[in-house]
């Protein structure tokens, strides 16, 4: 199948769907997988019509339609990855899952103004200017347009399973990109759905926010020390391509991350 196809099966059951998105990062990978009863969606893009009739086709190379997705699952709260939920919501009916960390962002972080002042209160606190907090705190204003909110229906959490077609799905809260980022090993095919927490040829951004926890580059570096152990063949994220090689990878980003580290202290 073409990689341009709107859906590739990159594992028996598993398709990998590219939506658009109009940005710098031109595209978000989503995943449809095979359950022992319809079919389970990580993320679901943006709420755009592109991103919509993308994935509707997608479903349609497949065989199958919006009432056949039993599950969105959510990774995390950027705009890429749930935008699009509560239209999928109401086309399937499906069950909609995410950490609790991130639901409870929700709303304040997109629609709450008094969110933005205190996020510009703790911008101050620690000793941005005057004239850039306000630009920072309201830097989500103008995604309002891309997201609708959407009911949580089941908390999902570290060490859960989901069953799937061959196997189960095991939860990893993986923190420190957001602070409720939830990946995803499948140990009968050693696949790792690793969304924003492990990319090909880029380091994800590890922020500091006032909804962040104490280090979260503490403890994105602890997650990913974690993964050493597991056995993966591919990993599947949610930009750019699959690919090989998690342990490399994952030193290759530690040693990376201390040296920047190693920098900013020299520089104090």
């Amino acid at each position: 199948m073409s990689e341009n196809a709107p859906a590739i099966e990159v594992s028996k059951g598993i398709w990998l769907i590219k939506l658009p998105l109009p940005f710098p990062v031109a595209a978000i990978n989503v995943y449809l997988v095979r359950g022992e009863d319809g079919f389970l969606l990580l993320d679901c893009g943006l709420k755009t019509k592109a991103c919509r009739e993308t994935l509707a086709e997608a479903l349609a190379l497949v065989g199958i339609g919006w009432g056949d997705i039993r599950q969105l699952v959510i990774t995390h709260l950027h705009p890429d990855h749930f935008g699009l939920a509560a239209e999928v919501r109401r086309l399937s009916g499906a069950e909609v899952l995410m950490h609790p960390a991130e639901a409870v962002l929700m709303s304040p972080r997109y629609l709450d103004h008094d969110f933005f002042a205190r996020h510009s209160g703790w911008l101050a606190e620690n000793g941005v200017p005057a004239d850039e907090t306000e630009e920072i705190s309201c830097a989500s204003v103008g995604i309002a347009e891309f997201i609708e909110m959407v009911e949580v229906d089941r908390p999902l959490g570290d060490g859960d399973r989901l069953r799937v077609k061959g196997g189960e799905l095991e939860v990893l809260w993986s923190p420190g990109h957001s602070p409720g980022l939830l990946t995803f090993y499948f140990p009968q095919r050693k696949l790792y759905f690793s969304s924003d927490h492990m990319v090909e040829k880029i380091t994800p951004n590890i922020g500091l926010h006032s909804h962040s926890a104490e280090n979260p580059l503490d403890d994105y570096l602890a997650s990913l020390d974690r993964l050493r152990a597991k056995e993966i063949d591919l990993v599947l994220p949610s930009h750019g391509h699959p690919f090989r090689g998690h342990r490399e990878w994952i030193a290759a980003t530690q040693e990376h991350h201390q040296a920047r580290c190693g920098q900013m202290l020299a520089t104090v």
